[in-house]
């Protein structure tokens, strides 16, 4: 639920995730409302800057799918977990540990180039996507060089 207006005119309290308006591009971020409307959200943090926002949801979306009890919603997940821990989850987040799949290149690929891939991702510490950038731009390299000789 997202709203500019400060007077729950949207009932972004009763949401399990509400953004408020607080200035410009800046959200308040509320958590905790259920999907029965049985519990209010909370005040999670203040003044995000919507630049910001992403930093804030990864981790929290990426713990609720990996810690959730079976069929536990958002907003039940974030109260069980408290803010406190959730706050400290957003600022030590670094991101999962980056694999070919998290890019869904699997579909993409054949098993024996899906599985190289994996294995240049560990070897090179680097993302899928940044190894797929250097083909890319050492194709189009190669490319230009070949016409231009």
């Amino acid at each position: 639920m997202v709203t500019g207006c400060p007077n729950s005119c949207a009932r972004q309290y009763m949401a399990e995730l509400g953004l408020v308006d607080d200035g410009p591009n800046s959200y308040q971020i509320w958590l905790g409302g259920t999907p029965n409307q049985t519990q209010l959200a909370r005040t999670f943090m203040n003044k995000v800057k919507v630049q910001d926002l992403e930093k804030v949801f990864e981790p929290l979306f990426y713990y609720w799918k990996q810690k959730r009890q079976p069929k536990e919603s958002f907003g039940d997940f974030t109260t069980r977990m408290g803010f406190e821990k959730l706050k400290e989850l957003v600022d030590k987040w670094e991101g999962p540990v980056q694999s070919a799949a998290r890019y869904n290149l699997k579909p993409l690929a054949d098993k024996e180039t899906y599985e190289a891939m994996e294995e240049l991702v560990k070897l090179q510490n680097k993302t899928a996507h940044q190894l797929a950038m250097e083909v890319i731009c050492n194709f189009v390299s190669a490319q230009q060089n070949g016409k231009s000789e």
